[in-house]
């Protein structure tokens, strides 16, 4: 072998360990969009009133009342979403966490200390049970399950949607929207 011809190879084999990880990496990222995707990297959206498919149930934020806070700078957000299940056995045999987010990309998690106030002021859905597997015990396919949960959020806080996350659901979790 001449030196030219041993120089080429040498820099053929440097372009080979360049060019061999650049082609893997790109044909790997959009694999792992893709993956990300059908894996629950992206919240599944409904709009406000619109129904989401999701766990085995189509989910609809009811209703979402702002009430009196603990203080001038807070509200006691009351929230009323209902599940008619397609699937009862998902809801019924795996943990349902909720909570709410706004534009801001804040979020807060459901607190039971305001039920003194939503009792007072709106005792039907104080008797709503919470998202958790007895929500749905007993329900058949096709039923209809109605549940409550309160927040604390600023005063100012706009924009809001509900955050469902079933474990071992796809997509990773639901997002219902009220605006």
């Amino acid at each position: 072998m001449t030196a030219s011809e041993s120089g080429r190879y040498w820099r053929s084999l440097a372009a080979l360990a360049i060019v061999l990880p650049t082609a893997i990496a790109v044909h790997s990222w959009s694999s792992l969009k893709e993956w990300r995707a059908r894996h629950g990297g992206t919240p599944a959206i409904a709009e406000t009133g619109q129904a989401g498919a999701y766990a085995g149930a189509q989910w609809r934020l009811v209703n979402l009342k702002r009430l009196p806070g603990p203080s001038d700078d807070a509200r006691v957000i009351l929230v009323e979403f209902e599940a008619h299940l397609d699937d009862p056995a998902v809801l019924s045999e795996s943990p349902c966490q909720v909570r709410l987010t706004d534009a801001a990309g804040r979020q807060w998690e459901p607190v039971r200390m305001t039920e003194a106030i939503v009792r007072k002021m709106y005792p039907e859905a104080a008797e709503r049970p919470r998202c958790s597997a007895t929500a749905s015990a007993g329900a058949g396919k096709g039923a209809m399950v109605r549940m409550a949960e309160n927040f604390i959020v600023p005063a100012g806080a706009k924009d809001l949607a509900l955050v469902i996350t079933i474990v071992g659901a796809r997509p990773k979790s639901l997002l219902l929207k009220w605006t």
